[in-house]
């Protein structure tokens, strides 16, 4: 998830990264909150994780997208090596680590797990906790490297398109049930490229990026939310877990909400000044760190604030636990880099 620092930066990719990290943190720490004690009449929360969770993960996945076409015509052999340092290792680095902590922490945590053995040995099936992203990451770059020559950008786009209602129908893994649902905002970043989304986006009139695309895309989000009852009868946003509200968000009914809050998150993110680029840049450079350790940051301070300090206000829980969830990774990141240790880690 981190770029090559060799090259040149494309300063509104890395600050749209850096807002789609916040997101996925903020993401996540309403989804420990969602399922938490607190979280019984938390339903403006519930509101905002869905709606946090209809684009972030397109986003990431259009951007993870945008310069592959290139990467693999230039150096195919290179972009395959990449997959087992910067997808691999850590996938399976990390899930153990995490899964291992969760497991040793017991009831402590929302959803305590069993099985550490059986759940360990099976990662190279089936995945833990926020760790189904970088395997269903893998899974598209591997698409792309062995079909994406052959097929051209364009017709690429439109298999990724086919595989979001193929997963709707067919009865897959769920590793390969979520790749395929998130395969059309990654097959669009491949079809776009970076000169694509400039040209969509980035290159459009500020009102354009900073009043139109927004309001556009808090109306698909707002129509989305209000029908998202009726995409499964079993589930509803003001009773469901976290897990049950992202199914919702996912919905082939979403795509559009999806992809409009995707571009919104660029353009604005191309309209950030001198000091907020900078911030999200930087923020944006290290989404690998974050991705990684911001469960385990998120979860140890809410554990502290709700069963320890007695905590029963939920927007300061929430608050709290989104400032450690960026703060520590890159705390550690910061330490990790001056130990030399990032690469090894699999962070970078």
């Amino acid at each position: 998830m981190t770029a090559n620092p060799q090259k040149p930066r494309i300063l509104w990719l890395d600050a749209a990264k850096g807002a789609g990290i916040i997101l996925v943190v903020l993401g996540h720490a309403l989804g420990g909150l969602i399922d938490s004690i607190l979280g019984s009449n938390f339903d403006l929360g519930r509101r905002a994780f869905f709606a946090v969770y209809t684009f972030h993960m397109p986003l990431f996945l259009m951007l993870s997208g945008m310069l592959v076409a290139n990467r693999i015509n230039a150096n195919p052999a290179g972009f395959r090596r990449s997959l087992l340092t910067s997808i691999v290792w850590p996938y399976f680095l990390w899930s153990v680590i995490q899964f291992s902590i969760i497991y040793q922490l017991g009831s402590l945590v929302n959803q305590p797990v069993t099985n550490y053995e059986g759940t360990i040995l099976s990662l190279p099936w089936h995945t833990v906790s926020q760790f189904w992203f970088l395997y269903a990451l893998f899974l598209l770059h591997l698409l792309a490297l062995v079909s994406l020559r052959s097929l051209g950008t364009a017709a690429f786009m439109l298999v990724c398109l086919a595989l979001k209602p193929f997963a709707l129908i067919l009865p897959l893994p769920e590793v390969l049930h979520l790749a395929a649902n998130q395969a059309p905002y990654y097959g669009i970043g491949v079809c776009l490229g970076q000169a694509g989304v400039a040209g969509v986006v980035v290159d459009r009139p500020r009102w354009v990026r900073g009043i139109a695309l927004p309001i556009v895309a808090v109306g698909l989000i707002s129509l989305a939310l209000n029908s998202a009852n009726g995409f499964d009868p079993a589930l509803a946003v003001q009773t469901a877990k976290a897990a049950g509200i992202a199914n919702l968000a996912w919905h082939l009914e979403v795509l559009p909400a999806a992809l409009t809050g995707a571009f919104a998150v660029i353009g604005l993110a191309s309209l950030a000044g001198h000091g907020l680029a900078s911030m999200l840049g930087y923020l944006g450079q290290r989404t690998m760190p974050i991705f990684v350790l911001h469960i385990m940051a998120i979860a140890g301070s809410r554990i502290e604030l709700i069963k320890f300090a007695h905590a029963s206000n939920v927007w300061l829980v929430l608050a709290v636990t989104v400032v450690v969830g960026l703060i520590s990774p890159l705390l550690a990141d910061l330490v990790l880099r001056r130990l030399k240790l990032s690469r090894a880690l699999g962070l970078g």
